[in-house]
């Protein structure tokens, strides 16, 4: 017998933005072990038989399939691993069910490399279609969500990388004890997989098994490889009926169940009524409502926030009226030739940063068809360069602290291969999987589905009649009516009478276009430092932008495109030599405005009734941690998405997304914490809090 092999022995330490990589030895049979739990992935004799007896057969799969009424099913899992189980129904599903969508969510602490998982899953060739699908957009071992579509969005996998209770708790609506149960998204089936109890006990907890119940119904199911007592036990603790039946080779017993009852947590000792005095626990403003999931949708602007959102619904089965004043989409802040997947790491774990990171992460999957193809953009990388040598040591620990697949410290000839030009600097940050992408283009294509239909008006006002939202042009005529709203308009969001509180700040940007020269041409990576220069694409490179504040005009300026020179020059001097000379009065460019907040977060949740919210969290203007056991009424059926800032090709895929999972009672692509940082009442309960409602 062969010696056992490590691989993946020089991984770099975790860090708060890193999760330790899973170390693998490989036997002589080319089979997994974990060396840090001394257990394997799945059984030595059979792997695939092993899930289909164990996770499949034992929760009624297909045949509970065949008879759902719903668009869609939900499996939980408790250990990704080498996604052999996920693989294994997925592929099930697509054999069994000819429409529909699986929604599998499995949570991962210890991800496995990509090579690692990619040598994994090669010993199931007859999966080797959704293996390599699964493989090809493998996240990095970054903690938070992480959404994947696969067979054309057929199969969606929402992996949560990190502790499997933490991450589960954080999909449910409220931390809130009074609303923990409430407005939860609902998993069907349970996989509890991962390592066994006696060698991985952080995992197997009461605590978890209570969170699992909080994600459950009366009906859902579960299975588990292990027939461990304190398994058991836990889970009929928590509501689960549970049975003891034959295990899988070798092993004589396992357990599966269903849950019968959730049992609530006992809040006897709380008050119902609002005061004043010091709570544990926020109010539970964010509570998402819960919707019957609608059959017709209008969306409110035909920039990205409003073409990602109506394709997220429409690719939900949702007949969408997509409503732009301008004949063309993306005639406004998401007009430009081209756009940057823009990176903005922090060294601080703030929730701008982790959002912007997971936001990043998503569009990276999200636009990589349009990064592919000439006619809509370019996968050619991003560098990041310095402002000056004082932010070199920045550079480096934000290289240590992130996985080498999503940015990596380059210099010197590294750096200028990479460019395609010499720049004359030392080192920068290198971000391979981001690149450039044509908004118009893209905007495009996402509209192209049967299910959206575009409409050209200017929509002044909204009115809810008869579970209805119904849509008003400037002249009072009807445009389009549906049962639920989305606002996606930018600055104009905050033109309705439902959303005037909103604190949107209009920012002029202006770029400039350069005619690309033999010189310029050689660039292959996109610049950014003070301001940012994209490879040509067809003979123009895009160079930006301003940041004009207190601005209405959208007329071209020449001392804009003197700035945007300047910032080029002051970012990469040799890269601004290769259009010498340049008569600033004669370039091209275009300016619009840029919708932000004040925090730089942008806005995407259900819409607040705000004068409900100043009236029902009253007591947080003397006390900001009052007791006020009070969900948050919002408008029925209205959504929004916007204040994306210079970000919305990464934000908005993800901001889409969530809309669209909160609307049809799905798992949220985003933890708890985050969905509340960038929910529409917070500016709401912030100003309260400062006593400024």
């Amino acid at each position: 017998m062969a010696a056992a092999t490590a691989t993946d022995l020089s991984m770099p330490e975790p860090t708060a933005d890193m999760l330790q990589r899973a170390t693998i030895n490989w036997d002589a049979e080319g089979q997994p072990h974990a060396t840090d739990f001394d257990d394997r992935y799945f059984s030595r004799t059979s792997g695939l038989s092993e899930a289909r007896h164990v996770f499949l057969h034992h929760n009624g799969l297909p045949q509970r399939w065949t008879i759902s009424t719903r668009p869609f099913f939900t499996i939980g899992e408790t250990g990704f691993g080498t996604g052999l189980n996920f693989l294994t129904a997925a592929s099930l599903w697509l054999d069994q069910i000819s429409s529909g969508t699986l929604h599998f969510i499995s949570a991962e602490k210890y991800p496995l490399s990509r090579s690692d998982l990619q040598q994994a899953l090669s010993l199931w060739p007859t999966l080797s279609g959704l293996a390599n699908a699964l493989i090809e957009q493998y996240p990095p071992p970054t903690p938070g969500i992480h959404r994947l579509y696969l067979a054309n969005k057929r199969i969606v996998l929402t992996l949560l990388y990190g502790d499997a209770n933490t991450m589960f708790a954080s999909l449910s609506g409220s931390d809130h004890p009074l609303f923990s149960s409430r407005n939860n998204p609902v998993v069907d089936a349970w996989f509890l997989d991962g390592f066994a109890p006696a060698k991985n006990p952080q995992m197997w907890t009461d605590d978890l098994f209570q969170t699992l119940a909080r994600l459950s119904v009366p009906g859902t199911t579960f299975s588990t490889f292990t027939a461990a007592g304190s398994v058991r036990r836990g889970l009929q603790a928590a509501g689960f009926e549970v049975q003891k039946v034959s295990g899988f080779g070798q092993k004589l017993h396992m357990l599966c169940g269903h849950m019968a009852e959730p049992i609530a947590p006992d809040v006897s000792d709380i008050d119902w009524q609002p005061a004043s005095h010091n709570a544990e626990f926020q109010p539970p403003w964010y509570l998402p409502p819960q919707l019957s999931p609608p059959s017709s949708a209008l969306v409110i602007g035909g920039g990205i926030a409003g073409c990602t959102t109506a394709r997220s619904l429409a690719d939900r089965g949702i007949s969408v009226t997509l409503i732009e004043q301008h004949p063309q989409l993306a005639s406004e802040g998401s007009g430009n030739p081209q756009a940057i997947l823009y990176p903005k790491l922090s060294s601080q774990r703030s929730p701008l940063s982790r959002f912007g990171l997971m936001a990043l992460l998503h569009a990276s999957r999200y636009h990589q068809r349009f990064l592919g193809e000439e006619a809509t953009g370019s996968p050619c990388g991003v560098l990041v360069l310095p402002k000056d040598q004082h932010e070199l040591p920045l550079f480096e620990a934000l290289a240590r602290q992130h996985p080498a697949e999503l940015v990596a410290l380059v210099t010197g000839s590294q750096l200028n291969e990479i460019a395609g030009i010499s720049l004359g600097i030392g080192a920068g940050l290198f971000f391979p999987q981001l690149g450039w992408i044509k908004p118009v283009a893209v905007c495009r294509a996402l509209t192209d589905h049967p299910l959206i239909r575009r409409q050209t008006a200017t929509i002044a006002t909204l009115h809810h009649e008869q579970h209805q939202w119904q849509a008003y042009d400037q002249h009072g005529t009807l445009s389009a009516t549906a049962s639920v709203a989305v606002i996606a308009s930018g600055t104009g969001s905050a033109a309705f009478t439902q959303t005037a509180h909103l604190p949107l700040k209009p920012i002029r940007g202006q770029i400039s276009c350069l005619p690309a020269t033999a010189d310029s041409n050689q660039l292959k990576a996109v610049i950014c430092g003070e301001g940012y220069l994209a490879p040509a694409s067809e003979g123009i490179h895009t160079l930006g932008a301003t940041y004009n504040i207190g601005e209405t005009c959208t007329t071209l300026r020449e001392e804009d495109h003197r700035d945007n020179l300047a910032q080029l020059q002051k970012t990469a001097p040799e890269a601004a030599a290769l259009f010498d000379p340049v008569d600033a009065n004669h370039l091209d460019g275009r300016a619009a405005f840029r919708c932000t907040t004040p925090d730089y977060l942008p806005i995407a949740g259900p819409a607040p009734i705000a004068e409900h919210y100043r009236l029902d969290y009253a007591l947080l203007r003397k006390n900001a941690r009052a007791h006020i056991p009070v969900a948050g009424a919002c408008w029925p059926g209205l959504y929004l998405n916007c204040g994306h800032g210079s970000r919305g090709m990464s934000y908005a895929p993800l901001c889409a997304e969530l809309l669209a999972s909160q609307i049809c009672g799905e798992v949220p692509p985003l933890e708890q914490d985050l969905r509340q940082a960038i929910h529409p009442g917070r500016f709401i309960i912030r100003d309260m809090k400062r006593g400024k409602q």
